[in-house]
C-alpha cells in the first residue's frame, strides 16, 4: 500500500501530464494542480479557491470547479465525500483503489487488485492507524 505524494512537480511536468490527458494547460489549471499536490489529504474546491486567492492568484471559484471536473473526468484526480462535502485528490496513474479514513480523510492508494466474486473495490472506508490510536 502506498500514499501517493506528488511533491514538487515542475510546470513543464504538469503541462505534459495535462497534455497527455487531453487537457489544455492553462496557468489556472497548473495552479490548481500545485494546490492539490501540496495537500496530502483530499481538499475541497472552496479551500483550493481560498488558497489560490490568498497566494494572489485571480482565479474564480467556477473556474476551480470546472478544472476539477475536467481532471476528474480523465482520471487525474479522484473525488471523495468527506463530512458531506466533495473533496479532491491527485491520483497515481496505475489502476488502484482507495482506502479512506472516515475520521481524518486520509487516502491511501492500494495497487493490488482485490476482486471478490467478480467485484472490484474502488473505495474502502475505515479508520487509519493514527486515528485508531486516538
Amino acid at each position: 500500500m502506498t500514499v501517493t505524494s506528488w511533491g514538487m512537480v515542475t510546470m513543464a511536468r504538469w503541462t505534459a501530464i495535462l497534455k497527455a490527458a487531453g487537457i489544455r494547460a492553462t496557468t489556472q489549471r497548473l495552479r490548481v494542480l500545485d494546490v492539490l499536490a501540496a495537500h496530502p489529504l483530499p481538499i475541497s474546491a472552496q479551500r483550493i479557491h481560498t488558497v489560490l486567492q490568498d497566494s494572489g492568484e485571480n482565479v474564480g471559484l467556477t473556474t476551480v470547479y470546472r478544472t476539477l471536473s475536467s481532471m476528474a473526468e480523465v482520471g487525474l484526480i479522484h473525488v471523495f465525500t468527506h463530512a458531506g462535502e466533495s473533496v479532491y485528490r491527485l491520483c497515481g496513474p496505475a489502476r488502484h483503489h482507495h482506502l479512506v479514513c472516515r475520521v481524518c480523510g486520509l487516502v491511501a492508494e492500494r495497487q493490488e487488485e482485490d476482486i471478490v466474486d467478480g467485484f472490484r473495490a474502488e473505495e474502502v472506508y475505515g479508520v487509519c492507524a493514527a486515528c485508531e490510536k486516538r
